[in-house]
């Protein structure tokens, strides 16, 4: 490309072949190569050349599912290689990371815009994270994406899970809620539903309903996915008409979220810099990781019903509620302990 492509222009990583060698190479070069500057990139999934397996193009499409630039792609010249085209269970399990996808927009287009105004890559090596780590040299495998993300993808057949590292910190494993201290090494089981993903403690993930593509319809409500933590934790939102120009003329908001956790309660604040309105009236607030079983709650002195969020079939149920977008302050106090697979958290 020229010099100022990551301006305006996205990219990929170059014809590539059906094999786990070129998936594991994609993972590092998309890497590397949002490092660089240029955060708006993705491979071609699946291989140019050649034609992949089942199990290779689920994996491969587990991990483009995490990339800012998202495509399947091939010569055409070695069999289809549609989503569909490998017949049941890859379908389904394709199917299931497009639409985690499609759920995680909101996140991602906030991760877009702090590239575009902070020159902050969207996929961030281990070394990014924490510099002052020697353990994470050598780590090409992790990434995260965004602020609260950790990815890493399994890249050879016949496997249900890996070794990975987890940064300083503490993390919970996005399938199980499972919470793992970081500093070290932890096996994630994942089978083909699934692929290693950490949500960093005290992240707030927004996440808006499943489409079929970009703008199919209005979000009418806005899921903020909030895990505990111990002490303080701050996330953003990012919003605006997601087309046109009219943002630069500040038609657009931005959320700030403060997390702050302790033995007894859990509170949420927001601080909204803006003044676009969103298409959303509610937020439905999903609580993972609490120390302890929710009693009551309340957003902004007053009295909100508690609920939950089912569980999936690759999901955990957790306590849920509804409050107005214009939220100031949402407090939650804890009863008895929580018993995970974990232990008393």
């Amino acid at each position: 490309t020229y010099a100022g492509g990551q301006r305006y222009s996205s990219g990929w990583t170059g014809d590539n072949i059906a094999s786990w060698e070129h998936l594991w190479l994609a993972n590092i070069q998309c890497q590397r190569l949002s490092i660089s500057g240029f955060s708006f990139i993705g491979s071609d999934i699946g291989g140019f050349v050649d034609q992949p397996s089942g199990e290779l193009y689920a994996r491969w499409i587990a991990l483009g599912a995490f990339h800012p630039f998202f495509r399947t792609h091939s010569s055409g010249d070695h069999g289809d290689q549609e989503p569909w085209s490998f017949g049941e269970p890859f379908t389904s399990l394709v199917r299931s990371f497009i639409e985690l996808r499609y759920q995680l927009l909101p996140y991602m287009y906030t991760t877009f815009w702090q590239y575009s105004t902070h020159g902050t890559p969207m996929l961030r090596p281990l070394t990014f994270l924490d510099q002052n780590d020697p353990e994470t040299y050598l780590r090409m495998a992790e990434f995260s994406l965004g602020d609260n993300l950790l990815v890493c993808p399994i890249t050879q057949a016949g496997v249900d899970g890996r070794w990975m590292y987890l940064p300083k910190g503490h993390w919970y494993y996005y399938w199980t809620d499972e919470l793992k201290a970081g500093g070290a090494e932890v096996w994630a089981s994942a089978d083909l539903t699934r692929i290693p993903l950490f949500i960093k403690a005290g992240a707030v993930v927004p996440m808006q309903p499943i489409m079929q593509y970009v703008g199919e319809k209005a979000v009418e409500e806005l899921t903020l996915h909030v895990y505990y933590k111990a002490g303080t934790a701050e996330s953003v939102l990012y919003d605006d008409g997601g087309e046109g120009y009219a943002y630069q003329q500040g038609q657009q908001t931005t959320r700030y979220f403060t997390v702050v956790g302790n033995a007894s309660t859990l509170t949420l604040g927001q601080r909204t810099e803006g003044d676009y309105p969103p298409s959303y009236a509610t937020y439905r607030v999903v609580l993972h990781g609490l120390p302890a079983a929710p009693l009551v709650a309340s957003a902004d002195g007053q009295p909100v019903a508690l609920g939950t969020c089912p569980a999936t079939e690759t999901t955990v149920a957790a306590p849920a509620l509804t409050v107005n977008v214009s939220l100031k302050e949402l407090t939650i106090e804890f009863g008895l302990a929580l018993v995970t697979s974990a232990g008393v958290v």
